[in-house]
C-alpha cells in the first residue's frame, strides 16, 4: 500500500468501526417498536436467549445473521441456530434465517429446521450484476425451481409439511 492507500483504508476502517454503538440496550429495541407502531425485526440474533428478549422487547421477528462472516468471523453459520431459537421461541416470533442461502436445497433445510422464512441477498446481487433486471428473474426462478425439486425429492409435496424429520442428525 502506498501512504495515501493506507491512510484511506484507515479512513475506511473508522467509519465501519463507527457504525457499531456499544451503547444500544433492549430498552433502545422497547423504544423502537412504539416508535415505529408496527412489526419489525431484529437482525444480528444468534443466541436463543437473545431471541426471547428480543420478543420480550417488542420485535415480531429476529433474523439469524453472522452479517455474512464479517464482522466476527468466528461465529457460527445462522443455520446452526435456527433448531435452538425455534425451540426457545416456539410460535410467538418469526424466525427469518440470513445468510448463507445459495440454492433451493438451503431454503428446503432452513425451513425444515424451524425458520418461517429466508432472507437472500447475494445470488440477486450477482443475478443483478450479470444481467440486470432480467438476471435477478432468472436467480428468483432457479430458486424456485430447485426448492420444488428438493421438496420432490424428498417426497414433500407441500413446503408447510417441512420439518426436522427431513433433516439428517449429525
Amino acid at each position: 500500500l502506498t501512504p495515501g492507500q493506507a491512510d484511506q483504508a484507515g479512513g475506511v476502517a473508522a467509519y465501519i468501526n463507527a457504525q457499531f454503538d456499544r451503547s444500544l440496550t433492549w430498552k433502545d429495541a422497547e423504544w423502537l417498536a412504539e416508535l415505529w407502531g408496527g412489526p419489525f425485526a431484529i437482525k444480528g440474533v444468534m443466541d436463543p436467549a437473545d431471541a426471547e428478549r428480543a420478543h420480550e422487547h417488542g420485535a415480531s421477528a429476529v433474523m439469524l445473521s453472522n452479517h455474512g462472516g464479517r464482522q466476527l468471523d468466528g461465529a457460527c453459520a445462522p443455520i446452526e441456530m435456527v433448531g435452538r431459537v425455534r425451540e426457545r421461541v416456539g410460535d410467538r416470533l418469526e424466525v427469518i434465517l440470513d445468510g448463507g442461502v445459495r440454492r433451493g436445497s438451503h431454503v428446503v433445510k432452513a425451513l425444515a429446521a424451524g425458520a418461517d422464512a429466508v432472507s437472500i441477498g447475494r445470488p440477486y446481487l450477482y443475478g443483478l450484476a450479470g444481467g440486470g433486471e432480467a438476471g435477478v428473474t432468472r436467480v428468483l426462478s432457479l430458486l424456485i425451481e430447485e426448492t420444488h425439486r428438493t421438496l420432490a425429492l424428498l417426497g414433500c409435496a407441500d413446503i408447510d409439511r417441512l420439518d426436522r424429520s427431513f433433516l439428517r442428525d449429525r
